[in-house]
């Protein structure tokens, strides 16, 4: 039975632990054509269960019961799960689940939204109840939507215990009530684009949608989306699986996150349902997706963009495409507690930070050549550290052999953590981004969270709506000399940074805020409803 698991399911089933659950007896109840859940229930590993194809009468003993609504494959561990459940308290539990012939489309519950579960364990009591609730007391689909709305001690089981050999459909993702919205994301990392899309999700369920997000596999993100609400759906090849768009159609609104999605674009163009774009791209993101872009958008699309550079990047290629400002709203990490990163390697000396992947749009080389032009009575005031996964070797021999011959004022860190990032900008002096092209970095916001002034390249979006000496400076040309000559300023003028934090937390505030975001995406799709409407 073990090679008919997912990929996923396989790497699922190597770390579930084993808990005994033979004590607790259940009924399977299956009484349509469910050949593939009676083969797999050979394997089970919790033994005490009954098949039944009725309900009248079940024997005393049986304290829940396992309702199946269509054909699903169990994995061996499954009534395992449903009956620890049960002994756990639970009074009615749902699981994930995988879908297709291959398997590889995973569909992750959120754990607030049972609605469209073909398969679910309910104690015996709510099943009576159920039942006595019902307008069919036998038909197992009624039962669950009965579940749904009666249970009083709900759990969702974060493991994908069951197999449909279907594609997924909108009824597994919604709920035949309310407003429906769909995000369409080509990656599920801890990346920029997916972080920040994450911060819609709270914002969409407030307007009152049902939301689910559509990816590739986990890349760290999605759980972050489940936490925030969502229902997860991953397919590896989701940016051209266009069945998988299909789910749109039973959407209310769908947001399409980055260029990438531009062949949903092309696909949804023109449609039924409005369609939030939101750019957050450089221009050398557009690459071999540039003769994709529609000349022209209907009524239904709206596009929007993290700032004036994601905007350039589109106006490129579409000049005439009216684009509107949704720039991301990050958590006050502020307020967070968080261990403090040691910073000793500075000796006290203010600490000047770039953060960001090793390549050359971002520009670390820029940066490496202004810190050797500075004079040397200044360079020797301050603190550089870089951080950031060596993806370009050249790149990162050159700050390597910065590191070697100025090793006490220049750093190097492949990679800190999510708390040590918070600490770091909350004990730097500065951040710095030598970025060529870079839409939004992120760093630099965070840095703005704790009151730190930023020195951006003009080729980024920060620069766009910084006040020139006031929370950060700006300098041009990708020019190393000018660059260097921002960095004197601040270390010659000790205080400069701390007579500049108020403004720099006033930026956050007015721009990247929870709050600021919220409101700007709420005029957005309201923008884009009546957009839609007036056709």
């Amino acid at each position: 039975m073990y090679s008919t698991y997912s990929q996923f399911q396989q790497f699922q089933l190597s770390t579930q632990p084993y808990r005994d659950t033979q004590l607790t007896w259940l009924a399977v109840y299956a009484p349509g054509r469910c050949v593939h859940l009676a083969a797999s229930l050979e394997y089970q590993l919790h033994r005490k269960f009954h098949l039944t194809a009725a309900l009248e009468p079940l024997p005393a003993g049986v304290e829940g019961v396992v309702l199946a609504a269509e054909d699903a494959e169990c994995l061996s561990t499954t009534l395992s799960y449903f009956a620890g459940a049960l002994q756990d308290g639970a009074d009615f539990a749902f699981c994930d689940a995988v879908f297709g012939f291959e398997g590889d489309t995973v569909l992750y519950r959120a754990a607030h939204r049972p609605e469209g579960c073909g398969c679910a364990v309910l104690s015996r009591g709510l099943l009576d109840r159920c039942r006595a609730a019902a307008a069919d007391p036998d038909d197992p689909a009624a039962l669950l939507a009965q579940a749904v709305r009666l249970a009083e001690r709900p759990a969702h089981i974060p493991q994908a215990l069951l197999r449909y050999r279907r594609e997924l459909c909108a009824a597994d993702l919604f709920s035949q009530h309310g407003k429906r919205a769909l995000l369409l994301s080509h990656v599920l990392d801890m990346t920029g684009a997916p972080i920040v899309l994450v911060s819609a999700v709270p914002v969409l369920r407030q307007l009152g949608y049902e939301v689910a997000v559509l990816g590739p596999g986990d890349g760290g993100s999605l759980p972050l989306f489940v936490e925030a609400g969502a229902t997860a759906v991953t397919h590896p090849d989701c940016v051209s699986a266009s069945g998988l768009w299909g789910l749109a159609a039973a959407a209310d609104l769908v947001v399409a996150n980055t260029i990438v999605e531009v062949k949903a674009i092309r696909a949804l163009n023109g449609g039924p349902v409005p369609v939030l774009w939101w750019l957050h791209d450089a221009f050398v993101g557009y690459g071999y997706l540039s003769h994709l872009i529609p000349r022209t958008l209907e009524r239904n699309v709206r596009v929007c963009a993290v700032g004036s550079h994601a905007t350039a990047a589109m106006h490129a290629h579409r000049p005439d495409f009216e684009i509107g400002q949704l720039i991301y709203g990050l958590p006050d990490y502020a307020q967070d507690t968080f261990a403090p990163y040691d910073t000793g390697y500075a000796g006290g000396l203010p600490l000047f930070v770039s953060v960001g992947a090793f390549e050359m749009r971002k520009g670390q080389d820029i940066l490496v050549e202004a810190i050797r032009l500075l004079p040397e009575e200044l360079r020797a005031k301050a603190a550089f550290l870089f951080v950031g996964k060596g993806a370009d070797k050249r790149l990162l021999t050159q700050v390597q052999q910065l590191c070697a011959d100025y090793p006490r004022n220049v750093f190097y860190a492949k990679r800190l953590s999510r708390d040590e990032i918070k600490s770091l900008m909350q004990q730097c002096a500065c951040t710095v981004c030598s970025s060529r092209d870079d839409p939004m970095p992120t760093f630099v916001t965070e840095g703005l969270i704790f009151g730190k002034p930023g020195i951006v390249s003009e080729h980024t979006g920060t620069a766009g709506l910084i006040t020139e000496g006031v929370d950060g400076f700006v300098y041009h040309g990708d020019s190393p000399a000018a660059l260097a000559e921002a960095l004197g300023k601040m270390i010659a003028n000790p205080g400069l940074a701390a007579r500049m934090a108020p403004a720099c937390r006033a930026l956050y505030e007015r721009y990247y805020s929870k709050q600021a975001f919220a409101d700007t995406l709420r005029a957005e799709v309201r923008a884009l409803l009546e957009q839609n409407a007036a056709e």
